[in-house]
């Protein structure tokens, strides 16, 4: 993250551990539909969890949706 913003982006969202594949897409899509709909980035990565935890079909272990973090820009 820390190449990232040195080379000029004004956010980052990063993985603090190896994420699952199929449970990543699902958030990821979650936070830039998100993003679509006009909300900033912290609260489009939180609503993406918050939904993410919301399907009884999902594992509910933090591992699976805790890992992603924004750094920098919020908004």
């Amino acid at each position: 993250a820390y190449v990232l913003e040195r080379a000029g982006a004004k956010s980052v969202i990063a993985s603090l551990w190896n994420a699952e594949d199929e449970r990543s897409a699902e958030i990821m899509v979650k936070f830039y539909s998100n993003l679509k709909e006009g909300m900033n980035k912290s609260e489009a990565m939180r609503q993406a969890k918050l939904s993410y935890l919301a399907n009884p079909d999902n594992l509910q272990h933090p591992y699976f949706w805790a890992p992603f973090i924004l750094i920098g820009d919020y908004d």
